[in-house]
């Protein structure tokens, strides 16, 4: 039997990882031969810091030739098939076709505007609130430094530097991140972020939800500065930006399961202490509690809330635009029934009232970039409170707002609750801010079983 012969046969099927080796390494026609050859190169921007690029380079030598490749991606695996495949064009057509293939020389360079000048450009075309555009702004520098990799190799009291809003700290990070180029943000660099940024959360799944859950706000946010027709056409071509093609094209911000609200809440009791305990000396934070329990305002509209707002005759609070605030959605916009209880409680602080606003305060800011409140002192106050009394969400008074809405809900039905909370969408009512108060239970009739024997 020609044994030599039948081994080389059983070599001839075995799998390509098997076959592509040599001496116990992968041939440089194997995809796992690149891996180790992948580097991040990096650059000197306009201020001389070095940026490093978040996708794969490679550098291919033969015959006597060598080229530096950009591979395109941030994906190690798809990154060393490709550069796999230049190896192979490289031997089988040659370094011309090769270079016309996977290098092409561009037509001209073109330089994408810095994120400091889009932002600076978003800014002032566009007609975001304040708050709306720092949000915006913050989410968009975040994923920015990351890609560009502005904090990496720095050590925790370096980094915390960013935050220093009194000695410069945060002006200084501030200036690196606005002078990298927009046009690190593409599809590749986008999704790499995304799966990086979950990736940290580690093998926790409620850990897992909870970044996932974040980084598709992340992604929402920055999308929207790149969604408005008109902002774009003004950046464009009224000052004349470059920008980068749409960086999300392809990019599926993955749907995550709403957290719905579980009711761990009596009303009746919660109302009790705090009539017993804050409403002698502690006024304020008890109208505050009352606002979002009865009427399930939200905190800003409770904050802003004028008497004017208020009719004690009919017993109803109406959510609608003043001088010093805009509704969330046009569904915000609404009139809230109260019950007598509810409407003496609020109109027993009315001879007392300092200002046109129900709840004692400073003066509105309409132009704040954050979330500013007239009656901060009394949110913290109740804040602190609620927890005190086993309400231990991260937003103690927003529970009580969805506290109100299941409660709603309960009595009248999910479409009144929807009302109530002024939302633009039932699913929102639904799945997040209605949780169970009633007991409800399938009730077959088990005594009358019983009556016959028990026998179905």
């Amino acid at each position: 039997m020609n044994t030599k012969g039948l081994k080389q046969a059983e070599k001839d099927f075995k799998s390509g990882p098997v076959m592509a080796q040599t001496n116990g390494r992968p041939a440089k026609t194997h995809q796992d031969y690149w891996k180790g050859r992948l580097v991040h190169r990096s650059y000197e921007d306009r201020d001389g810091n070095t940026v490093e690029m978040p996708e794969y380079h490679c550098r291919i030598a033969d015959a006597g030739r060598r080229e530096w490749f950009n591979l395109g991606t941030a994906n190690q695996a798809a990154a060393a098939v490709k550069a796999r495949d230049i190896y192979v064009s490289i031997i089988s057509a040659g370094w011309e076709a090769t270079i016309a293939k996977f290098k092409p020389s561009p037509v001209a360079k073109i330089t994408v505007c810095t994120v400091g000048e889009f932002m600076e450009g978003v800014r002032k075309s566009a007609k975001f609130k304040p708050m709306t555009f720092r949000r915006y702004a913050v989410k968009l520098r975040k994923m920015i430094a990351d890609i560009a990799g502005v904090d990496a190799g720095a050590k925790v009291k370096d980094q915390r530097k960013k935050n220093d809003y009194v000695n410069g700290g945060h002006k200084v990070w501030l200036g690196k991140v606005d002078s990298q180029s927009l046009g690190l943000l593409t599809p590749l660099s986008v999704k790499a972020w995304s799966a990086a940024y979950v990736a940290k959360a580690g093998t926790d799944p409620v850990k897992i939800e909870s970044a996932t859950r974040s980084a598709a706000s992340y992604l929402r946010c920055v999308r929207a500065l790149f969604t408005n027709a008109d902002v774009i056409e003004h950046l464009t071509k009224v000052l004349n930006l470059t920008l980068p093609l749409f960086p999300f094209e392809g990019v599926k911000i993955k749907a995550v399961r709403p957290e719905r609200y579980e009711s761990k809440i009596d009303p009746a009791l919660l109302l009790a202490c705090a009539h017993r305990e804050l409403r002698p000396k502690r006024g304020q934070e008890y109208l505050a509690l009352n606002l979002c329990l009865w009427a399930g305002l939200r905190r800003k509209e409770a904050d802003l809330l004028t008497w004017s707002q208020v009719n004690f005759e009919h017993g109803q609070i109406r959510i609608e635009t003043t001088p010093y605030f805009t509704p969330k959605t046009k569904e915000s916009t609404r009139t809230i029934d109260l019950s007598a209880e509810a409407i003496d409680i609020i109109k027993s602080f009315k001879a007392a009232g300092k200002s046109e606003f129900v709840l004692d305060g400073g003066d509105p800011r309409m132009d704040a970039s954050y979330d500013y409140y007239r009656a901060n002192p009394t949110w913290k106050a109740l804040q602190g409170w609620l927890k005190e009394k086993g309400v231990t969400d991260h937003k103690a008074i927003h529970t009580l707002r969805k506290e109100s809405g299941s409660l709603m809900a309960n009595l009248y039905g999910i479409e009144s609750a929807r009302q109530h909370l002024g939302h633009q969408d039932i699913g929102t009512t639904s799945s997040i801010y209605v949780g169970k108060k009633a007991r409800r239970e399938v009730s077959i009739g088990t005594s009358t079983l019983m009556a016959v024997g028990g026998k179905a």
